[in-house]
């Protein structure tokens, strides 16, 4: 496999930075979408989004990891290890340690409040703040060698005054999914949802979470826990929290059989299981947005790399344009001065 900005061996930030850009180059392709729905109940960290991606040339393997800073104090770095396991096997044959921060160059591109950062604010200001997005763009390599269950460790998080908090979680999905309850509870959640509209384009996926820094929406995106709605679908926190919940949907489906005034649907064949589970299309479309995504970073580092050729020709123009104007400035002169000399 070739190079990586994350191996063992240290290097510069500036090495890094080159093998980072060389890696955005690569005509990449998703390959799978992780479950990540777990919401941890104490962390300053969340993973937001991850998936596996592969060079459309030599076939080696990436990790890319999106995480969201949920801390009250500026985060200077976190440390995370992959675990990889044999079919049957239930050590890891492989345990890789990765750390993002500004030293290491592998924070990639940063986002706030759905804005992305530009380099020089990053510069400026190195440190994570509260609910900034990092990660995309920078690809963890995997071995080639075949793995049957990969697990994500949250190690730790350094701050920038000083302190280092050991996390030790295990970032997964955990969430139960909404095709896994039962029949009858799903079509009592159809009759009771108030946010119809929300399930054209954000079906409900999974039952929803909540931690004291983030809670993850029934569509399964995670939201900070200071936002009241979703930043995906728009559906609100405490509705979910109050009415989505087995014991809770249970509870409606006992006061919807015995109210008599109310018609209740047996037949639950257009509730069916794969009625709310991702569809292939839906699948096809994120895979589409992430290889969106990824052609972009690769543009944008063509544009930068092309940008960067182009210094020493420009350099080199101006150059000649400066020593034509010189040429051109002495023969004048010189002209004039012979002028003056014959007329004498």
């Amino acid at each position: 496999m070739g190079a990586s900005v994350l191996e063992a061996k240290p290097i510069t930030r500036k090495q890094a930075l080159k093998r980072v850009h060389r890696d955005r180059l690569r005509p990449l392709r998703v390959l799978e979408y992780l479950d990540n729905s777990a919401v941890f109940e104490k962390c300053p960290v969340e993973v937001k989004e991850g998936y596996i991606v592969s060079d459309r040339d030599n076939g080696d393997l990436f990790l890319v990891l999106i995480f969201r800073c949920l801390s009250g104090k500026p985060m200077e770095a976190l440390d995370i290890r992959v675990h990889l396991y044999n079919e049957r096997q239930p050590v890891p044959f492989s345990r890789t340690d990765f750390r993002y921060s500004w030293e290491t160059a592998t924070l990639g591109e940063r986002a706030l409040n759905g804005q992305p950062r530009k380099e020089k604010e990053c510069k400026r200001e190195r440190a994570l703040v509260h609910g900034e997005e990092f990660g995309q763009g920078i690809f963890l390599p995997l071995p080639g060698s075949y793995f049957h269950k990969m697990q994500i460790e949250l190690v730790g998080v350094a701050y920038t005054v000083g302190e280092y908090e050991p996390l030790g979680l295990i970032a997964g999905g955990s969430a139960k999914r909404f095709a896994e309850i039962d029949s009858n509870l799903r079509s009592s959640y159809v009759q009771m949802n108030i946010f119809q509209k929300a399930e054209e384009d954000h079906p409900i996926r999974v039952l929803p979470q909540a931690g004291e820094n983030a809670w993850l929406c029934c569509c399964g995106h995670k939201n900070p826990a200071s936002v009241p709605l979703c930043e995906a679908c728009g559906r609100d926190k405490d509705w979910q929290l109050e009415n989505l919940s087995v014991e809770k949907l249970q509870q409606v489906r006992k006061e919807q059989d015995a109210d008599q005034n109310v018609r209740v649907l047996h037949d639950t064949s257009a509730y069916a299981q794969n009625r709310y589970m991702e569809s292939d299309e839906e699948k096809q479309r994120k895979v589409q947005q992430c290889n969106e995504v990824l052609e972009r970073l690769a543009a944008q580092e063509k544009a930068k790399e092309h940008r960067r050729n182009m210094v020493l020709p420009k350099i080199l123009l101006l150059i000649g344009i400066a020593f034509a104007i010189w040429l051109i400035c002495e023969l004048v002169f010189s002209g004039v001065n012979l002028g003056l000399f014959g007329g004498e």
